[in-house]
């Protein structure tokens, strides 16, 4: 009896083990499969949109990256992230107009990129075309939370002038069309945000707004019944006044 008991024990022992081990397994699965990606908002505007123009780009294409956030471990592999257009109101692109290429989080990373190739085309220079991407659920990543799963992307041949944040602490304060066509005649840039600050560094910053203010200064010496001027904006019909420029050549 005493034995019968005992083998009784020792199966019922057994089978709580494995339903331990199983839930245990289950759970692990469930982690592994819970890292999620999410998008982050633009470092200047805080919105999950961008809009880029294609002035200065001869060349018909231009490779967008937009930046994701994991939410969850980095991984000692390449992880892959899925999109997909939205259709509606929000996307008026054709697609002829763009491909999107990749969505990757690199080996032990916890950022990755996705890249869209956006094209130009004859009518975008009289109008501005928008895609809104939502992500996925992929063989690697959840889709995240809902608020974060959408990203709108627009693009045109037309002027857009970008975020001003840094553009007015080196080279003129207030923001209009005229003065961005001369940011981007000086410089050859296309924006001056975050990142362009720290891959120069203040002192190349400042080079940069020097380069900005010699063209103006140089110009209106050279033009004085045609100054350069805001053409909208704030200061429409103002000059433009830059912060910095060559004072031992134009004072």
């Amino acid at each position: 009896m005493k034995t019968i008991k005992s083998i009784i024990k020792y199966v019922t022992m057994g089978m709580l083990c494995i339903v331990t081990l199983a839930c245990a397994k289950d759970e692990i699965e469930a982690f592994k499969g819970a890292d999620g990606v999410t998008f982050l908002p633009q470092s200047e505007t805080k919105q999950y949109q961008s809009t880029y123009s294609f002035l200065g780009n001869e060349t018909g294409e231009y490779l967008q990256e937009v930046q994701v956030q994991v939410i969850g471990q980095a991984a000692e592999i390449d992880r892959y992230f899925r999109v997909v257009p939205v259709l509606g109101d929000e996307t008026t692109a054709d697609e002829s107009l763009y491909e999107i290429v990749e969505g990757v989080v690199k080996a032990n990373e916890y950022s990755g990129v996705l890249k869209v190739k956006l094209r130009n085309a004859t009518t975008l220079a009289n109008q501005t075309v928008s895609l809104q991407l939502q992500l996925e659920d992929s063989d690697d990543f959840s889709a995240g939370v809902v608020e974060t799963n959408k990203f709108t992307l627009s693009w045109t041949d037309q002027i857009v002038v970008p975020a001003w944040t840094y553009i007015r602490f080196f080279f003129t304060p207030v923001a209009s069309t005229a003065a961005y066509r001369v940011f981007v005649t000086s410089t050859g840039l296309m924006e001056f945000g975050r990142t362009e600050y720290i891959q120069v560094g203040s002192a190349g910053a400042v080079a940069l707004g020097t380069k900005f203010g010699d063209y103006i200064k140089q110009w209106n010496l050279d033009h004085p019944d045609n100054p350069l001027l805001h053409d909208d904006g704030s200061l429409a019909g103002q000059p433009i006044v830059p912060r910095y420029y060559t004072k031992s050549k134009y004072d």
